[in-house]
């Protein structure tokens, strides 16, 4: 497994669905290749445990600083609900 992101927020958002947010300072735009792929799955490791989700969408953004701030889109899961600032999300 590695490393993605630590989730900064997470928003049910009309007409798109589950997403989470989050950054990883060690991700460059130059080399976004640790960043999973659409239709991917991923794991989600906190205090709730281990959860699994698929990736539906991702997006990059960049802050003033030129920092890379992710976004995730999960296919619909009952899991969602468990998620909480702070958990680490992982490629599998």
């Amino acid at each position: 497994m590695k490393f993605i992101m630590k989730i900064g927020d997470i928003a049910t958002i009309p007409n798109i669905g589950d997403a989470v947010i989050g950054k990883n300072h060690k991700i460059e735009k130059d080399d976004i290749s640790i960043l999973c792929k659409k239709g991917q799955e991923i794991i989600v490791e906190g205090k709730k445990g281990k959860l699994r989700f698929r990736v539906k969408d991702i997006r990059l953004t960049f802050s003033m600083s030129e920092k890379i701030i992710i976004s995730m889109e999960f296919e619909k899961s009952e899991d969602f609900k468990k998620l909480r600032v702070g958990d680490s999300i992982y490629s599998i």
